[in-house]
């Protein structure tokens, strides 16, 4: 297996780092919603997305802080996805190395798990959502840090104050980069607190003593919290407001969860069933205590989290991270076993027969489905991420500019918000404040069509949706984008009103407009 690695790993780094190179013109719609927070708190030293309304919009306080940082010195839009390329680089390396070390090498079946968790870190679907420029690649190296290091201190009996710091600051890493990643460090918490109890008196009783000695992930994501509170006076951010519907929706999370994950290909629906092979295999070798079973329970308690906010979930970045913290703790236990006869050798027991050939070949199943499937995806995602760089492009080469300080109304307000830098009334409720984002998208779009916005950026549905509270009537389509996905095409247009139209879109794309009616359907609006 050393020499597989030898020869694997390389491979699959070049493998990888193709695919970035390939993808790296393309960068995801939200990731400059971060970009334009980030502008603005280096020039304003506040979080706000227009420069005056203080907003909490950004799902990330810590990416766009750091954004902001990095923003003094290189003011490109390709910052987000550098970071993010950077940070998908530095999880792969870290993960090669763990799995590289003495502790692996001992189990060859760990040696295995660990080979096929990289081939799943390096696929392009895992391109696709770790290099878009959001911060779901920074995300989930927090999250194999938090579950590597704790899986360490849960075989010790106690804590230096360097590791006690070291945990505190990254819980309050953790915290202030997402919310939600309070529930891996409270379970985290748990876990070292149940062993070190169980050390303390061969049993599951806690202990003052316990208590203290885990305390540090879960005192720094209070730390956190409270930051985030003392700065913008809520938790949750107002995308997290205007994406819940409460406890009444919860079906619809049972429904979209697997549409998410099964769009996400590898990144999705492939580590997920990995997650369960290295459960099966925990279980199989006699380790599912109940320190493992709450490291497993990332998935099912997010799940319910969500189910009973009515969460929407629109993309696997919001639950791969869970199973990823399981997958990864199951390696190390599955590490944990010594390295044991062969289960015909009159020393092999019971817990001896983990190393059976069909524990292997259930391993190599999982990795034959993986690469049966690589064809399809490698085509899925070249189209994608080939046509959002052809996007992003197209956003560039137009003069959006010239709709600074001007009202528009958008359901996607990243890349028309950030190359206009215009003052965005956001039909999705994301970016305007606390109030909108209280509110139904009905209610939002007759809020918006109450302000004449100068001009409407959305697509088919959307613009629609517009018609039915203010007269289109005239309107043009100034210019086409394509916001394709995996299901279908999601073209976007840019409307201007006919006081605007000619001479302004003459300006921005070097065309004429066109009618709306030649294109869109709209509602006819009663005068």
């Amino acid at each position: 297996m050393s020499k597989a690695y030898r020869i694997v790993l390389p491979l699959l780094l070049l493998w990888l780092v193709a695919w970035i190179v390939l993808s790296w013109p393309a960068i995801q719609d939200d990731a400059l919603i971060h970009l334009r927070f980030a502008d603005n708190l280096y020039l304003t030293h506040h979080i706000t997305y227009d420069g005056v309304t203080p907003s909490y919009g950004a799902s990330s306080l810590l990416y766009v802080i750091l954004l902001a940082l990095l923003r003094s010195v290189f003011t490109s839009p390709d910052l987000p996805r550098a970071v993010s390329s950077l940070a998908h680089l530095s999880l792969f390396a870290g993960l090669a190395l763990l799995f590289t070390r003495n502790t692996i090498q001992r189990s060859p079946i760990a040696r295995l798990l660990g080979l096929v968790f990289l081939c799943f870190i390096a696929s392009p679907g895992t391109v696709r959502w770790l290099d878009d420029g959001m911060e779901t690649g920074l995300a989930i190296c927090l999250v194999a840090l938090i579950a590597w290091l704790t899986f360490r201190q849960s075989s010790r009996t106690t804590t230096t104050l360097a590791e006690y710091l070291a945990f505190v600051l990254l819980g309050f890493s953790a915290v202030l980069l997402r919310t939600e990643f309070l529930l891996p460090c409270v379970l985290a918490t748990l876990i070292l607190i149940l062993n070190r109890a169980q050390h303390d008196s061969h049993s599951y009783r806690v202990s003052f003593r316990a208590l203290l000695q885990s305390s540090h992930l879960l005192l720094g994501s209070l730390l956190a919290l409270a930051v985030i509170l003392f700065k913008m006076h809520v938790l949750l951010p107002d995308t997290a407001l205007a994406k819940s519907h409460g406890i009444s929706s919860w079906r619809s999370v049972l429904t979209s969860t697997p549409q998410v994950l099964g769009g996400a290909l590898s990144f999705g629906i492939g580590l997920l069933l990995f997650w369960l092979v290295t459960l099966a295999l925990v279980h199989r070798a006699g380790r599912l205590n109940l320190p493992a079973l709450i490291a497993n329970s990332v998935f099912p308690v997010t799940i319910v989290l969500a189910m009973s906010r009515g969460q929407e979930i629109q993309g696997a970045r919001y639950l791969v991270w869970t199973y990823f913290f399981s997958i990864l703790w199951n390696i190390l236990e599955v590490a944990r076993l010594p390295h044991l006869p062969p289960a015909s050798s009159p020393q092999s027991t019971a817990s001896q027969q983990f190393t059976r050939p069909a524990d292997k070949l259930l391993v190599y199943a999982i990795l034959a489905i993986f690469l049966i499937a690589q064809p399809l995806e490698v085509k899925l995602m070249y189209h994608v991420l080939t046509v959002r760089a052809e996007t992003l492009a197209h956003f560039e080469s137009e003069h959006l500019n010239l709709l600074q300080g001007k009202l528009g109304a958008a359901f996607d307000v990243g890349y028309i918000g950030y190359f206009s830098q215009a003052q965005i009334c956001d039909l999705a409720g994301l970016v305007n404040g606390r109030a909108p984002a209280r509110l139904t998208t009905p209610l939002r779009a007759e809020a918006c069509a109450r302000r004449n916005p100068d001009f409407i950026f959305g697509n088919r549905s959307q613009i629609y949706l517009m018609s039915k509270h203010m007269s289109l009537a005239g309107w043009q389509i100034c210019s086409q984008y394509d916001f394709t996905n995996l299901r279908q095409p999601d073209s976007h247009y840019l409307l201007l009103p006919p006081a605007t139209a000619d001479h302004l879109c003459h300006d921005i794309t070097g065309a004429a407009p066109y009618p709306i009616d030649q294109s869109i359907p709209i509602q006819p609006y009663p005068s």
